[in-house]
């Protein structure tokens, strides 16, 4: 098997004929073998679609004992997968129809191969990275740790299945959010190879989710994933210790002057690199 496409789906069976469609298309532009694997995690109800929509590939549903989150959903999708490529896709998320196979003739001997996309916003549709530059500047490790994590969406990645870390796999993050910017700093701290595909893979939909309960969220799941990394032996400990730093300095009020000024003056560094990705790095559109 070539690819395996790896989907949680959380009360998610009104997604799935689209769902279906979609992978058809994608599906039947490439020469490669695909599987997609549906990974239930609302174990009180099944999942359904209409199975006369499948076409050129193969479904396998897993079952979850528990509700588990998107983190322990992928890697159980992961443990039961035979592609040598892994695409990590959410139930409601959209890929091109040629995204399956510009990916796989981009990704040659790479760890991860990095598309572009659109991010959808107030009904507009812009491109993730604006430029190609911009879309290069985010396959170096650093610009995640001074910066932010630049990749929207694991959908636009196909990420080659022995790369991805064991320690990964053994410490899933329960608060939803930030277990694809682990992965993506585990495996650059394992060497990883990201190159890029400038072609358009994938669409991120804004789904309307209140913000202030969207961050308060993000926040768990960073502060989880942080310890993660604490805890691991062979991640570099200042390096965690300035991630926290950025994260939190970037969490300070700026409408408290004071307090702001107080804070950059402690963090210029990290200020000093974000005024310049600022000024002179805005072909991503998630400024």
């Amino acid at each position: 098997m070539d690819i395996s496409v790896i989907t949680p789906v959380y009360y998610g069976n009104k997604y799935l004929n689209h769902y279906m469609k979609m992978m058809n298309m994608a599906v039947g532009n490439t020469e490669a073998l695909v599987e997609v694997i549906l990974v239930n995690d609302s174990p009180s109800i099944d999942i359904e679609f209409d199975r006369k929509l499948v076409k050129g590939y193969e479904v396998r549903i897993v079952e979850n004992e528990i509700n588990s989150g998107i983190h322990a959903s992928r890697v159980h999708g992961l443990k039961e997968s035979s592609g040598r490529y892994i695409l990590f896709l959410d139930q409601d998320d959209l890929i091109s129809e040629h995204s399956l196979e510009t990916q796989y003739a981009a990704v040659k001997d790479a760890d991860v191969v990095l598309g572009n996309g659109l991010f959808e916003i107030n009904g507009k549709r812009e491109k993730i990275f604006g430029n190609r530059f911009s879309q290069r500047f985010a396959t170096h490790e650093w610009v995640y740790k001074w910066i932010r994590d630049f990749i929207v969406s694991p959908g636009q990645c196909l990420i080659k299945k022995s790369s991805i870390p064991e320690y990964w796999k053994n410490n899933t993050i329960k608060n939803n959010g930030t277990d694809d910017y682990l992965l993506w700093l585990l495996m650059f701290n394992n060497n990883m190879k990201m190159v890029c595909n400038y072609n358009t893979v994938y669409l991120h939909r804004n789904t309307g989710v209140n913000i202030s309960a969207d961050e308060e969220k993000m926040t768990g799941s960073t502060n989880e994933m942080l310890k993660i990394l604490e805890n691991y032996q062979n991640y570099n400990r200042d390096t965690v210790r300035f991630m926290r730093r950025r994260i939190e300095y970037k969490k300070v009020n700026r409408n408290n002057k004071k307090t702001f000024l107080m804070q950059t003056l402690k963090n210029i560094d990290i200020f000093m690199v974000n005024l310049l990705y600022r000024l002179l790095w805005r072909g991503c559109i998630i400024r």
